[in-house]
């Protein structure tokens, strides 16, 4: 499993035990976050090898929690700025513009680095009151739109090849517009409402969502490609759950109407239809090139945790609209 497979499974987890108090699954996460600090890199890589310049962020997200709740300690506290600085470092590779690249070693912009890293900086700006990691999440989201918006549907492409100035993976992929969603509202979601850029991020977002409800099919699927229904778009759990996800977070924070809780409740209804017996998620994608080439119908790491993060999620939406008098 990569690092970011193995950050989102670790947060599922500990959505889990948000959800239900499970002590073993904190204790599962903690095992392994203590792990990544142990073994962070000089250089500030929360998994090192990793061939990204931040997929291993993901993993900060579950060390934050237990910087602020469980295990307070220096050590963790310089653990989570070195990464965020990291993430900050001038010798990154990025465009003349700052966007950064993806990969460590081609010139490429990649809608996946919105979820990898922008929520981490964005809490960790929170967490150290430090604005300059939400001002660099910000930054990227911003310019991550500018070069992957598709003017025609509304929604986000996947790879921009920054040296070949052209597309070199088009596709309006549904996992990757889940992606930019979350990462989206999980930036957004830790500004004060008198922040200069918070309206454009939530006129953004509703934008967005508006794109991606259109493309929900009559069981509460979305496929692997959002403009496709054919033999290489199948419908995708891990695609769904995300989207749902970042759909839910919306309307708690009212940035969306509440009506909009339909598409949540049929997405996530539709996902339980594929959880096999030993708890399996489904029907989940690995990579958006042809599904023979990458296998389909397994269990993936990102399916898993983002059911959790899912279920949990729809449980706080169910209470939001118990509260509001809406259920």
């Amino acid at each position: 499993m990569g690092s970011w497979g193995k950050g989102l499974l670790l947060s599922g987890i500990l959505a889990k035990y948000l959800y239900d108090q499970d002590e073993s699954a904190l204790n599962f996460v903690k095992k392994w976050v203590m792990q990544s600090v142990e073994t962070q890199t000089p250089e500030g890589e929360l998994s090192g090898g990793d061939p990204s310049q931040g997929d291993f962020a993901l993993i900060g997200l579950s060390l934050i929690y237990f910087a602020k709740n469980e295990v307070e300690s220096e050590k963790l506290f310089q653990a989570i700025r070195k990464q965020a600085d990291y993430l900050l470092d001038p010798s990154l590779k990025r465009a003349e513009n700052g966007a950064l690249f993806y990969l460590k070693q081609v010139q490429q912009i990649w809608v996946d680095l919105m979820v990898m890293i922008c929520p981490f900086l964005a809490k960790v700006a929170t967490f150290l009151k430090e604005p300059k990691y939400i001002d660099e999440a910000i930054k990227q989201l911003e310019l991550h739109i500018e070069y992957l918006r598709d003017p025609e549907t509304g929604l986000y492409r996947h790879i921009w090849d920054e040296k070949r100035k052209k597309f070199t993976e088009g596709s309006l992929w549904g996992r990757g517009n889940g992606w930019m969603l979350v990462g989206l509202v999980e930036v957004t979601e830790q500004l004060p409402d008198d922040h200069p850029k918070k309206k454009q991020l939530i006129t953004e977002i509703q934008r967005l969502l508006e794109a991606i409800m259109l493309c929900q099919d009559e069981q509460g699927f979305w496929r692997i490609f959002l403009d496709q229904v054919s033999e290489i778009s199948k419908i995708e759990t891990a695609g769904t759950l995300i989207l749902a996800y970042g759909l839910s977070k919306a309307i708690r924070n009212e940035w969306v109407d509440a009506e909009f809780a339909e598409y949540v409740q049929k997405a996530f209804d539709a996902v339980i239809t594929c959880v096999r017996e030993d708890g399996m998620i489904m029907n989940a994608s690995g990579l958006t090139i042809d599904p023979k080439f990458t296998p389909y119908n397994k269990p993936y790491p990102h399916a898993q945790g983002f059911f959790l993060k899912t279920a949990n999620e729809v449980k706080q939406l169910l209470q939001f609209l118990k509260e509001k008098q809406l259920l």
